[in-house]
């Protein structure tokens, strides 16, 4: 006996992108990119070298709570911020850590 299953899903995509540059207290790398860690909308976070100390990729749905969470960010030691919103998106390209992972699910499958 063959019974169909319809299954649904439903995938909120993020309208918001953007990238924070960030300028820390002396000595408190460690604990901000920790903080940026526990919040969720922050997708990505590096230290980095140059004029700024960390710089974090943040997705949301809209400008106001993208607002929220860089006043967030500030409440953290942190000197100062500097917001990159992104107007389009033309590359998109998995690491090679990513290609491997991909790589390896689909061979142990087979």
């Amino acid at each position: 006996m063959l019974r169909s299953v319809l299954l649904v899903v439903s995938v909120k995509v993020k309208k918001v992108v953007a990238y924070v540059l960030i300028r820390v207290v002396h000595g408190a790398n460690e604990e901000v990119l920790d903080a940026l860690g526990r919040l969720k909308e922050v997708t990505e976070a590096s230290m980095v070298f140059g004029e700024f100390d960390i710089h974090c990729k943040i997705e949301v749905d809209d400008m106001d709570t993208l607002g929220v969470i860089v006043r967030k960010i500030r409440e953290l030691k942190v000197r100062t911020t500097e917001t990159l919103v992104t107007h389009k998106k033309r590359i998109k390209r998995l690491s090679n850590r990513r290609h491997k992972e991909i790589w390896r699910t689909r061979t142990q499958r087979q």
